[in-house]
């Protein structure tokens, strides 16, 4: 199967999912509060309900908030969702970046020295070990319902995840690597600088993907406790109401936002691995054996009766 007949099966997938949720609200016509269905079509989701998110906007830029006396407009709405997207970006950002900076020196110290080794590895392990939501009351008691208190709770999320892939990457950088560079003379510095982070950084992108995911959840639900603003706020005052079609859109929204980032990277991430081996022949032949795999073991099987006479 070819790369364009993957994209092409996978948008019709993607579209034979859209056209079963659609024929579920045909189904089911319950609804959770009056005139709010709980199964919302997609054109209720395109119209009503992202009009009703102009509840959300406070107001400014020529645009009446509805608290100031203002009505619903799709420009409210626009802007409803631009304001509380930024405000749940910038919490997620921060608190991925000072994590993945936190988790990836916590796991290149482990295999640094035997001193850095024995007071980081037991903590860090036994840090990754407590339930994630479980200490999201904990952060909200100890930072409050404020920016540094979403933006910790996301660093730890993505600190623990980066804390074990380091320490799984650095370990499986080949040896010969490292001896190689010990035998030219190469410093410890200079061997982490120029062997161990550029080979480990292949294996490290799974690490980055899997922080990314559990950077969206966390920030999420750092905002669904109590937030003012960002999308987690509007998932939570939904719930309050009943609103299953505002939780849903809103989800979309995050679904979104979550592919951009993960699509940003790895194309940015696959030109920084442009230096790694690839044999192009035999990703063919796997393809060939995918695709073709009764066509494939005949042959096998063949030969292997042959050997056999001839034993």
């Amino acid at each position: 199967m070819t790369a364009r007949q993957m994209r092409i099966t996978s948008f019709g997938v993607l579209l034979g999912l859209a056209l079963a949720w659609q024929m579920v609200s045909l189904v089911i016509p319950a609804e959770s509060v009056p005139g709010e269905p709980m199964v919302p079509g997609w054109q209720f989701l395109a119209s009503t309900t992202f009009l009703n998110l102009s509840d959300y906007w406070t107001g400014g830029f020529g645009v009446a908030g509805i608290a100031t006396g203002g009505s619903r407009t799709y420009a409210g709405a626009v802007l409803a969702i631009a304001s509380n997207s930024v405000d749940t970006s910038v919490r997620l950002f921060a608190g991925l970046l000072l994590g993945a900076v936190v988790g990836f020196a916590a796991g290149l110290a482990v295999s640094w020295s035997v001193w850095s080794r024995r007071l980081v590895f037991l903590p860090g392990q036994i840090l990754r070990t407590f339930p994630l939501l479980a200490l999201l009351p904990v952060f909200e008691l100890w930072f409050g319902l404020t920016f540094q208190g979403a933006m910790l709770f996301v660093a730890y999320a993505v600190a623990v995840i980066f804390f074990t892939g380091t320490i799984n990457a650095v370990r499986n950088v080949p040896p010969i690597y490292i001896d190689n560079a010990r035998t030219l003379g190469a410093s410890n510095f200079r061997i982490y600088r120029t062997v161990i982070l550029p080979a480990m950084f292949p294996e490290l992108r799974s690490t980055i993907l899997l922080g990314l995911g559990t950077a969206w959840t966390a920030v999420v639900g750092a905002e669904f406790l109590g937030a003012q603003t960002g999308l987690g706020s509007i998932i939570a005052f939904s719930k309050i109401f009943g609103y299953v079609d505002r939780m849903f859109l809103v989800a979309l929204f995050l679904l979104a936002y979550a592919a951009l980032t993960y699509a940003i990277f790895e194309r940015g991430s696959r030109r920084l691995t442009e230096w790694m081996p690839r044999d192009h022949a035999a990703e063919r032949q796997t393809m060939l054996l995918l695709d073709e795999p009764e066509a494939k073991a005949t042959p096998l099987k063949a030969d292997h009766r042959l050997a056999k006479e001839g034993a």
